[in-house]
């Protein structure tokens, strides 16, 4: 479960509580708390950080994470290179 928080982490994404079954967390925003969805520890063991690198540029856009913006931030703190060349912020 580390390793997935540490991932969902470098976005601003909170991976917390149980949602289900005890093997479903919830996604929320780092910033606002919004519920972003869930993830499943079972499935993701050693790729969950292939998973969020390979969604970089989604999260820099804004395709993926809250309406509030922080994961398109924190996209753009983590590689501001690779954030700028995924393209304009999707608004």
């Amino acid at each position: 479960l580390d390793e997935i928080r540490n991932a969902y982490g470098r976005m601003g994404i909170e991976v917390e509580g149980i949602a289900t079954y005890g093997t479903y967390y919830r996604l929320r925003c780092g910033r606002c708390g919004a519920l972003l969805g869930s993830v499943g520890d079972k499935l993701l063991p050693g790729i969950a950080g292939q998973i969020v690198d390979e969604q970089f540029e989604l999260y820099a856009r804004g395709f993926l994470g809250c309406k509030c913006g922080y994961q398109v931030e924190c996209a753009h703190s983590v590689d501001p290179q690779r954030a700028q060349a995924a393209g304009p912020r999707l608004t």
